[in-house]
Formats: C-alpha cells, sequence, structure tokens
C-alpha cells in the first residue's frame, strides 16, 4: 500500500512539473519580425508573409506572436521551417478581445473589486464589493449581501489585473520540434481589413484632343495592426471567394512574367495567372488605421476624344464622354485596375475646373477607355416617330431626328444609337449609317456651329 502511494505521490510531481514547465514555455515569445510581406486583394482581403526567428528546444514547447493582424483568420495560419527541421504544430489559439473598460470589466464578474467613493469632507473611502453584471450598466453586491445597481464611485481592480489584457491581437502555438537550436520560421495567413483601391486624375487640354493621367493608389488599413517596413504588392482582379470564409493560404505559383517598367520607388506591374500583380519597388509602412496614397502611373500627352451620344429611340440630353486607347502608342499600356477617373480641364485663367467623374472596370492595356462626363449644355435633341405600320408578319416605323448645336463658333458631330429588336432592315435614311450590332443602328451626324440637322429613317421588321 504504502508502494503504491509513493508511486501516485511521484506521478502527481511529474505531472505538475511538466504543467510547470508548459507554462513556462508558452510565455516564451518568438523573435521579432525580420522580413514582412504584404498581398493586398480587392475587396478587404489580404495575404500577410512574415519571417521571425525562433529559438527552439527539444520536446514541446509554446510560442507567442504578437502584432499579427486583429483580423486575422486562424483558419488561413501556416507555419514552416527550412528543410529538414523536425516540428509539428500541436495547437494554435488567436487571442483578439483587446483591452478596453468594458472587456476588463467583463472579466471581473463574480470577483471581488474596489468601489472607492468620495465623502462630504474630500476624503476617500473604499469597499470590497462582488461584481455581479455589467450588462446594461453595474451590478455589484456589498459585504452585507446588498445589491447595487449603477452605485457612485470608480472602481478599482486588484493589483496584477493587467496581466490578463491583451494589448495587441496574439497567436500562440503549442510545438513539438526534433531538435534544438536557432531557426527562421516563416508564417503566413489571410487577413481582412486590409484594401486598396485606384483612383485616377485625367486633366484635359484646351481643345480636349490630348490629357495628362495620374493614378494613386489608396491603402487602407483597419485590421487592428500596424506593418512596418513592408514589402507591398496589390492584386488587381475579381477573386472568387467562399461567402462569409477565407478560403486556406496555398503557396502562390510563378507566373510566366510579363513585366512594365518601374520608376524608382514605384510600382512594377507584371501578369499572375488571370489577375494582374503591381509590385511596389520599395518597402513601406503602413499603419492602423491609417489610408496611404502611392503614386501608381504618370502619363503625358494621351490622345482623347470628345464624343457627344444621343440616345435616338428613348431621347432625352446628350452626353458627353471622354475616351482614350490604353496603349504604348498612346503613352499608356499599363493595365489599369478599377477605380474612379476624375476629370479636370483649365478655364480661360488656367485654373483647373472639375469637369465630371466616372468609375471604369479592369482594363487590360490595348482597349478602349470611355468615361461619361455629364450631359452637354448647349447641345438638344428631338426624337418623333412619324409613321407605324402594321404589315402582318411586322411591321415599319419612320423616325425624324432633330439635333441643336448651340455653341457659337465649335461644330460637333453627335453619335446616335437607334435600338431596334427583331429581324430588321433600314428602307431608307437621309444620312449613312452603321449596323453597329444585332440590334443597334448607328449615326454619325454632323451639326453645325449655332445650326441644327434633321435627319430620317424608315426600318422595317420581319416576325420569323
Amino acid at each position: 500500500m504504502a508502494i503504491r502511494l509513493l508511486a501516485i505521490t511521484l506521478l502527481a510531481s511529474c505531472m505538475l512539473a511538466i504543467s510547470a514547465n508548459w507554462s513556462t514555455a508558452m510565455a516564451k515569445d518568438a523573435g521579432k519580425v525580420e522580413d514582412l510581406y504584404i498581398t493586398i486583394y480587392n475587396g478587404d482581403l489580404a495575404l500577410v508573409k512574415e519571417k521571425r526567428s525562433f529559438s527552439l528546444r527539444e520536446g514541446r514547447q509554446g510560442f507567442t506572436l504578437d502584432n499579427v493582424s486583429g483580423r486575422l483568420n486562424p483558419s488561413t495560419v501556416h507555419l514552416s521551417f527550412p528543410e529538414g527541421v523536425d516540428f509539428e504544430l500541436l495547437e494554435q489559439n488567436f487571442d483578439y478581445d483587446l483591452v478596453s473598460m468594458d472587456k476588463m470589466l467583463e472579466k471581473f464578474i463574480g470577483r471581488p473589486i474596489s468601489l472607492v467613493t468620495t465623502n462630504d469632507d474630500g476624503t476617500e473611502s473604499s469597499q470590497q464589493v462582488t461584481l455581479l453584471s455589467t450588462s446594461g450598466g453595474r451590478v455589484m453586491k456589498d459585504s452585507e449581501g446588498q445589491i447595487l445597481l449603477n452605485p457612485p464611485g470608480r472602481v478599482v481592480l486588484p493589483a496584477g489585473s493587467a496581466d490578463e489584457l491583451l494589448l495587441r491581437p496574439t497567436l500562440s502555438w503549442d510545438l513539438w520540434s526534433g531538435q534544438s537550436g536557432s531557426q527562421t520560421g516563416e508564417i503566413s495567413y489571410l487577413s481582412g481589413g486590409l484594401d486598396w483601391k485606384a483612383d485616377y486624375v485625367v486633366m484635359l487640354n484646351a481643345d480636349d484632343t490630348a490629357a495628362d493621367i495620374e493614378g494613386w493608389v489608396t491603402l487602407t488599413n483597419n485590421s487592428g495592426t500596424t506593418f512596418e517596413n513592408a514589402t507591398l504588392k496589390l492584386v488587381a482582379g475579381d477573386v472568387n471567394r467562399v461567402r462569409d470564409e477565407l478560403r486556406r493560404n496555398m503557396p502562390m505559383p510563378a507566373a510566366a512574367p510579363m513585366m512594365s517598367e518601374a520608376k524608382p520607388g514605384g510600382f512594377q506591374e507584371e501578369s499572375f495567372f488571370e489577375y494582374h500583380l503591381y509590385d511596389l519597388q520599395r518597402p513601406t509602412t503602413v499603419r492602423n488605421n491609417q489610408q496611404k496614397q502611392i503614386g501608381l502611373l504618370t502619363a503625358t500627352s494621351v490622345g482623347t476624344k470628345k464624343l457627344f451620344i444621343f440616345d435616338g429611340h428613348y431621347g432625352g440630353d446628350v452626353s458627353v464622354k471622354v475616351q482614350f486607347e490604353n496603349s504604348e502608342e498612346n503613352n499608356m499600356g499599363m493595365p489599369l485596375p478599377k477605380g474612379v477617373v476624375r476629370v479636370f480641364k483649365a478655364d480661360s485663367k488656367g485654373q483647373a475646373q472639375f469637369v465630371g467623374e466616372d468609375r471604369i472596370d479592369h482594363t487590360p492595356k490595348d482597349e478602349d477607355v470611355r468615361l461619361t462626363i455629364g450631359n452637354a449644355f448647349d447641345i438638344k435633341g428631338e426624337t418623333v416617330r412619324k409613321d407605324y405600320q402594321d404589315i402582318g408578319k411586322g411591321f415599319t416605323e419612320s423616325w425624324e431626328i432633330t439635333l441643336k448645336n448651340h455653341k457659337e463658333s465649335e461644330d460637333v458631330v453627335v453619335t446616335v444609337p437607334f435600338r431596334i429588336g427583331g429581324d430588321w432592315s433600314i428602307m431608307q435614311s437621309s444620312i449613312d449609317y452603321v449596323k453597329k450590332d444585332a440590334n443597334t443602328a448607328e449615326f454619325s451626324v454632323p451639326v453645325p456651329a449655332d445650326g441644327e440637322t434633321k435627319f430620317t429613317f424608315q426600318y422595317r421588321v420581319v416576325w420569323r
């Protein structure tokens, strides 16, 4: 019986020793971030990769990592060491319940705290109470069992309470290693709270035939963490994601690079998978709760066209558009991420004035960019259906369209698209037209300064 009791006592002592050692190990911090890489996608998503030094010892141990994103998705965390390092990640915890007054009080529900009140003579009295609830106000119980509802005074928490509080989002690991020594580990994870967008400024010349264009990237960091001296990449494209869940991080495959030349410290663009990657050629720091703007592109003397569009079928205002080709021959050629384009033009005194803005989608090189600026003040249109004839298996219609140009010294050309459904053909037209697509006839109509142009056409639709 004595031998059995001794064995139980020894086993208990060993378990206590292991528990104590494990508790100490769990307090071990991983090294500082040595290299930091961030790839930010459109739509509140980023891939964060960092390298840290780990002082491994043989056996089970714990590490904590602070300065990770507060919007980290734990299911995407991946840890790797150089080939030949034998290790296993046994358990992972992500703690992001950061310090605040409410959080501090919640941790002491059911526990004794001090309530300090000020007496009439200015002195202070302290009594020990038990905190019962913080929901909708503070509920306490004093030493006599009385329930206090939102009592006056200030709360003082026991000494050492700060040890239980988290100042930064923290990732902790229970890890087993087959060897001892210092090793560099790479940690990667997906995170919310990081986003980017593109904005463009177009400055038109006097006759709207050319423009200088600047592109800016705006980074937004609401992740709860500052990223110091990070290597930054941006991905433009619509990445498929499972709703309400970030997909597990997989290593990025190498892409056949098609790179555009970058200015020192600017972005270098390359095609990547079915997206486009913009690589900032210098480290940058993105602070928490910060918006940062970085230059994306600068282009001068980009050829532009001003277009006037009038809907021949529905009428309405004459819209104004500015169009340019995103090609190297036109001093552009970089694939353009989606964003807002704001257009300016200098007035007679040389001061830049805002004339309109539009949103563009992701635009590859050698494609046209067409911006809707607004409606023309001095150009008006009117459309009238003059005749309709039922011909049994179809019908004919006759239309008259009038365009007026009130500009005193500028001739214009107005493009008039006219939508027609069914199997149609133009029977007669007083001006030339083109069949733009299966449902659209398009007329280009010259209108002289301070004059008008009127044209008519008739079409037939046959039902099959």
